[in-house]
């Protein structure tokens, strides 16, 4: 039970490490701002909060592993 709540937990760095060996750092980050911001703007509207929060968590992953 608990390594399954840990690999849980940890999927968005997976998730993340896995874009920037595919996509390389630099476009990595640029997308990880985009997602960013797309994900930021989904948050002002009560119903997309439920996508933009993982979006922006996701891409805050992103961003700071690339760097």
């Amino acid at each position: 039970m608990i390594q399954a709540l840990l690999s849980l937990l940890m999927l968005p760095f997976r998730l993340a490490l896995l874009l920037i060996e595919i996509v390389g750092r630099t476009l990595a980050l640029l997308i990880g701002l985009v997602l960013f911001g797309i994900g930021a703007l989904m948050c002002l509207v009560p119903p997309l909060i439920l996508i933009g929060a993982p979006l922006c968590l996701l891409s805050a992953v992103l961003v700071f592993k690339a760097l």
